[in-house]
């Protein structure tokens, strides 16, 4: 079996990574970003494509204007079909400003025609597939993607970069869930992980290491009841993660 070809484009400026999976017989885009630099991200992709399949699908880990603002655009350009958790379906088709957080960056939220997808489904690429993980705690439609075949596992802001937090004081976030989703991934065997945002983190090791690091700062703020340390900065209105201090080691 021809292994699949994954790509990850880093973000510009407030953008998620946008990552490009293409099997035999299908491309998917997954989290294409702000409306702001579409037509960019259209070129950027196209660049990568090389002889891969058109695009027919572009998924969403989330709702957050970050990861789907573009998402209309390149359906357009592409005739492609969107696809998301179903939880984020009324959001995204009604073009909320304030659940997927568009209004803190001044900008409208496109709404798009989406087709709700669930935990457990798979879509075939040809030769490979990807499946939908349900990972909710920074929005309840918080979804992974798990490339099974290259161990693989697109995460979205569950993991938002390396050494920071995914914040869960956003609309429809939940602490609790949050750590659940975690624990989770740590019965998985994930040889890379890509964040929302931020490099890649390479080798089952790393993984481990990451994630245990997460499971061990969420379990003690669920015990402080939700409350940070008090010498975490405070995020911008516009960031999706916070910020240890001091900062992990590495």
């Amino acid at each position: 079996m021809s292994p699949m070809r994954v790509v990850r484009l880093p973000g510009i400026h407030h953008d998620a990574s946008c990552t490009i999976v293409s099997g035999d017989s299908e491309t998917v885009v997954i989290d294409p970003g702000t409306s702001w630099y579409q037509a960019n991200v259209v070129e950027r992709i196209e660049s990568k494509l090389d002889d891969a399949p058109k695009v027919s699908k572009i998924f969403l880990t989330h709702r957050h204007y970050d990861t789907a603002g573009a998402a209309r655009h390149l359906a357009d350009h592409w005739g492609a079909s969107v696809h998301t958790h179903v939880a984020a379906s009324g959001a995204l088709t009604s073009g909320d400003m304030f659940t997927t957080w568009a209004s803190r960056f001044n900008s409208d939220m496109p709404p798009v025609d989406v087709k709700p997808f669930d935990e457990g489904d798979v879509f075939d690429l040809g030769k490979g597939s990807i499946e939908v993980i349900h990972t909710p705690g920074h929005t309840s439609d918080s979804c992974c993607f798990w490339i099974e075949s290259e161990g693989i596992l697109i995460a979205g802001d569950l993991i938002p970069k390396k050494g920071h937090i995914s914040r869960w004081d956003l609309p429809t976030g939940c602490l609790p869930d949050l750590l659940d989703s975690i624990e989770y991934l740590l019965k998985m065997e994930i040889n890379q992980l890509v964040p929302g945002h931020g490099e890649t983190i390479i080798g089952d090791a790393a993984v481990l290491a990451e994630l245990e690091q997460h499971q061990q700062v969420l379990s003690q703020i669920v015990e402080n009841k939700g409350l940070r340390p008090q010498e975490w900065p405070r995020p911008t209105p516009t960031c999706n993660w916070f910020t240890p201090e001091p900062p992990w080691a590495e």
